[in-house]
C-alpha cells in the first residue's frame, strides 16, 4: 500500500508507526452526519473523516498535536534522531511530526486496487512540498481540479486542498477526496456501519466531547475476512472493527469488533484472548517488558460483539511512556539500518 505527501512513499508508516507503538486505531473525531454533504464553493476541511470516499474500508485518523503534547506519547515520537528527521523533512517537503495536526489515512480499492488517500493538515508549505513532490517526479505536471492545484506524475498525485490542507495518493483517488471536500461525493460519514461502529466506541464515555488522539475503524472485506481466518483461525465472521485511543490522566484504549450473532462474539473472543496469551509469552514483549499492558487487556462478547478495553493509570505513565519510547527507538535504529544499507522501510501496514 503506498500514499505519498510530497512524492514520499514512505510517509505512512514513517509517521504513524510511532503511534501504533502507543497503541493506535479507533474511529472517533467529529460524528457522522445524516447524509451527503450540500455542493459548495469552497472545500470544507474542518472534518478530515468527512473527506474519505464513502468507498473506504480501512481509516485512521491521528491527532498530532494531542500527541506530541501528551506525556504518555511525545517522547516516542520525538526518538527519530534529529538529523534523521531533518533530512525527512527536506525529502517531503514537511516534519510529519510538528507540522502535521491532523491526519487521515484510508484504503479506497473500488476506485483502483490498492488506492489509499493521505490528508494532512496544520503548516503546510506549498512551495516546499511542491518542490519536494517534483524531486521525486521529475515528469510533473500541473492542473486545477475544481479550482484545487494538483501535481501528478503517471497516477502519483498531490493536492492542496486548502492553505492547510494536502491530499495525495493515486490520482483517481486524490479527485474522489476533492470531490467529497466540495460536497460533490458522499463520504465515509454518511454510512450507517461508521456511524453504528462510532456510537459503540463512544458508549461509556460521558458527556466529553473531546476527540481521541488516534482513531481507526475498518469495514472488513472479504479479502480482509480470509487473512484474519488465516492468521487468527476465527475472524472470518468479522463484519467491522474499530477502536479508539484516549490520552488524558489515564492512557483508555476502545476497542470492538461486529460479528452476526452472540455465539460468534463467544467464539471471537476465546480465540483473540487465546492469541493475546501467546503474543505476552514471546521474547521480544519480555524483553521490551510490554506484558503488563497485554495482561491489562480486558476481553469481553456482549451481543453481537466483541469489546476489548485497555486502562492504564496515570501512576504507570511514566513507565509505560518509557516503554512505548523504547519501541520506537527501535523502529528508528531498524529503519536507519535498512536506509544505510541501502533498503527502503517496507510500506504496508505497520505490525
Amino acid at each position: 500500500m503506498k500514499v505519498a505527501i510530497a512524492g514520499s512513499r514512505d510517509f505512512w508508516p514513517g509517521a504513524v508507526a510511532a503511534l501504533l507503538v502507543a497503541s493506535c486505531a479507533t474511529p472517533a473525531a467529529p460524528g457522522p452526519s445524516a447524509g451527503p454533504a450540500a455542493a459548495r464553493t469552497a472545500a470544507d476541511d474542518d472534518d478530515l473523516w468527512a473527506l474519505a470516499p464513502a468507498e473506504a474500508e480501512l481509516l485512521v485518523w491521528a491527532d498530532m498535536a494531542q500527541l506530541r503534547e501528551s506525556t504518555w506519547t511525545k517522547a516516542a515520537l520525538y526518538k527519530t534522531a534529529p538529523e534523521e528527521r531533518a533530512a525527512r523533512a527536506t525529502a517531503r517537503g514537511l516534519d510529519e511530526v510538528n507540522d502535521v495536526d491532523r491526519l487521515l489515512y484510508a484504503t479506497v480499492p473500488a476506485l483502483r486496487e490498492g488506492a489509499n488517500i493521505l490528508v494532512a493538515q496544520g503548516r503546510m508549505d506549498r512551495e516546499r512540498l511542491s518542490a519536494a513532490f517534483r524531486r521525486q517526479h521529475p515528469q510533473t505536471t500541473v492542473s486545477d481540479y475544481r479550482g484545487v492545484r494538483v501535481l501528478a506524475e503517471g497516477d502519483e498525485a498531490i493536492a492542496f486542498l486548502t492553505s492547510r490542507t494536502v491530499v495525495s495518493g493515486p490520482l483517481v483517488a486524490v479527485r474522489a477526496t476533492i470531490d467529497c471536500g466540495f460536497g460533490l461525493a458522499r463520504s465515509v460519514v454518511s454510512e450507517s456501519w461508521l456511524s453504528a461502529l462510532q456510537a459503540v466506541l463512544r458508549e461509556g464515555r460521558g458527556p466529553s466531547r473531546r476527540p481521541p488522539a488516534v482513531a481507526a475503524a475498518v469495514r472488513v472485506s472479504p479479502t480482509m475476512r480470509a487473512q484474519f481466518a488465516a492468521e487468527l483461525g476465527e475472524g472470518g465472521t468479522l463484519e467491522q472493527v474499530g477502536a479508539r485511543l484516549d490520552l488524558g490522566r489515564d492512557l483508555d484504549v476502545a476497542m470492538v469488533g461486529l460479528v452476526s450473532r452472540h455465539q460468534q462474539a463467544l467464539d471471537l473472543a476465546a480465540r483473540l484472548s487465546a492469541a493475546l496469551h501467546e503474543q505476552r509469552n514471546r521474547p521480544i514483549v519480555f524483553i521490551l517488558g510490554l506484558q503488563p499492558i497485554l495482561d491489562g487487556v480486558r476481553l469481553v462478547a456482549r451481543e453481537n460483539r466483541v469489546e476489548g478495553m485497555l486502562r492504564i493509570p496515570e501512576d504507570q505513565r511514566a513507565e509505560i511512556a518509557d516503554r512505548m519510547a523504547l519501541v520506537a527507538e527501535q523502529l528508528a535504529r531498524r529503519r536507519a539500518s535498512m536506509t544505510g544499507k541501502g533498503v527502503q522501510a517496507p510500506e504496508g501496514n505497520p505490525r
